[in-house]
């Protein structure tokens, strides 16, 4: 009786408590509510003011966001560095040159699973280079994994000799590998040069400059030592055993043409290049010459985006573009010079001049299909991929062509998938022997096709005297006169 009496008194007390609290909440809540609502009416209108004063910005900056184009950085860079003299875009010239008197052949094929994301060419003085960035598709093996739970009953006799039963429970896991598209991109320098013509060398990176006293360092030199003892039938000998070891060529086919390619000068040169690690990247290139063909692949060039798009630097707060100008560009300087760098340290390549019969020379400046192909992916796979197409395209182009105008057919060479399921037999813990089912899918081929139309502005031969406000001008009239929707590097086009 006296617990009954005690829980009605503290249930009473409760309820008094819960009514309190709800009149206090009401009585609060008429006070927050006009708060609220006035501050939201606050917030609105301040909304407003700032989407106001955002627009009046950005037409205070259009004036300056109009004169950025694709070829600013250009220009700067030809001015920072006068050996280097960049194409207005990668033509049909420079590419006949590079393929009929460097050699570039069908060691630059660009095959159908690799597409051109990117070309920069010019002259480093006088001889040819392209910088290229390409997509690549290659075939690999996926693992999938699938999971089936079992269950068994077993039986044990207790203490007492009676029989009780035991429930088990397991899950059973299986893998199942089935081709699959990988994509990835690659970019890498080429460049012509007629010095040592017959030298042929792979140099992969090591990262052993600097690290003479190394454990690493001690067992290259030892590699690099027993292969010029392995090779004492040729004529193969180490030049200096510190160089060897960091830039390892062991694998050259001309000694005489190494050693006079890469002199002590030469030498000292590239060993100061692959130990900079405060302006430069230090050793981060794999250095590969196929006869008179340099091809360059520096590590820092592979997570930089080289599309030089002048969206880059548009914006509506001033101070922000000035420091967006100047950390992109900077960013794009020190990596294009120091994917260069390897070359300028050898001093016959500054020395030795093209040749004087270049092939093609009277041949128009029409885009070559490198180019071509770097304008389809600068509109992206999605404009022209097949509508089942599930992965990454690889796109091809081929032209047809009425002087500066042409009809660019695209081909986007992609995959679609079929959903698969297979089943794996696994050993389970039964003793009994069980199909795990692990889907997967199956990818088949597909191609779809699109077209763009391009106009090659060819109006004027001399860019750099132009002033930003006349080259705006101009292109302006470009694309008004042809109806096209972008202008890339001198090339108009639209889809």
């Amino acid at each position: 009786f006296a617990w009954s009496e005690y829980i009605e008194e503290a249930w009473g007390w409760f309820s008094v408590l819960c009514i309190g609290i709800i009149i206090a909440v009401v009585i609060d809540r008429r006070r927050i509510c006009p708060a609220i609502k006035d501050i939201e009416g606050k917030s609105k209108r301040q909304d407003k003011v700032a989407s106001k004063l955002k627009e009046e910005a950005w037409k205070q900056m259009e004036p300056l966001n109009r004169l950025y184009d694709w070829d600013i950085f250009a220009r700067m860079l030809a001015k920072a560095v006068p050996q280097i003299e960049l194409d207005p875009y990668f033509t049909e010239q420079r590419q006949a040159d590079l393929a009929v008197t460097y050699g570039l052949g069908l060691y630059g094929y660009i095959h159908n699973d690799c597409s051109v994301v990117y070309s920069l060419s010019g002259l480093i003085n006088g001889n040819p280079f392209v910088i290229c960035q390409t997509k690549n598709m290659y075939m690999d093996m996926k693992t999938y994994t699938g999971e089936k739970t079992i269950h068994w009953t077993t039986y044990e006799r207790n203490s007492d000799g009676t029989s009780r039963a035991v429930e088990h429970t397991e899950t059973l896991r299986a893998t199942y590998s089935a081709p699959y598209p990988c994509f990835y991109e690659n970019t890498r320098l080429i460049y012509g040069n007629t010095a040592a013509p017959d030298l042929v060398f792979n140099r992969p990176k090591s990262g052993l400059a600097g690290r003479e006293d190394s454990r690493a360092f001690k067992s290259h030199l030892h590699e690099v030592r027993k292969k010029a003892e392995d090779l004492s039938h040729s004529d193969y000998t180490i030049l200096n055993e510190e160089f060897e070891t960091a830039f390892d060529t062991s694998d050259r086919n001309s000694n005489q043409q190494f050693a006079l390619l890469f002199t002590p000068l030469a030498q000292e040169s590239m060993m100061r290049l692959l130990r900079d690690k405060e302006y430069g990247y230090g050793d981060d290139f794999d250095f590969n010459k196929y006869h008179m063909i340099n091809t360059i692949i520096p590590d820092h060039l592979q997570s930089i985006n080289l599309d030089m798009n002048p969206d880059h630097y548009k914006g509506f707060d001033y101070d922000k573009a000035e420091k967006d100008f100047c950390d992109v560009n900077e960013e794009y300087f020190r990596a294009i010079y120091f994917a260069f760098a390897p070359l300028f340290c050898v001093p016959m390549y500054q020395q030795i001049r093209p040749r004087k019969a270049i092939y093609g020379l009277d041949m128009p400046t029409h885009c070559s299909y490198w180019e071509l192909e770097a304008l389809a992916n600068f509109w992206g796979d999605n404009c022209f991929k097949h509508p089942a197409c599930v992965t990454d395209c690889i796109l091809k182009t081929e032209e047809q062509r009425e002087g500066d105008d042409a009809v660019v057919t695209v081909s986007a060479y992609g995959f679609r998938s079929e959903p698969r399921v297979s089943y794996v037999q696994v050993q389970g813990g039964d003793g009994r022997t069980h199909s795990v089912p692990v889907s997967w899918d199956e990818y088949f081929p597909v191609t779809g096709t699109g077209q763009m139309r391009i106009h090659e502005d060819n109006t004027f031969s001399n860019d750099q005297a132009l002033s930003p406000r006349e080259r705006q001008h101009h292109i302006q009239e470009v694309l008004s006169s042809k109806n096209m929707a972008v202008y890339r590097r001198h090339i108009a086009s639209s889809i």
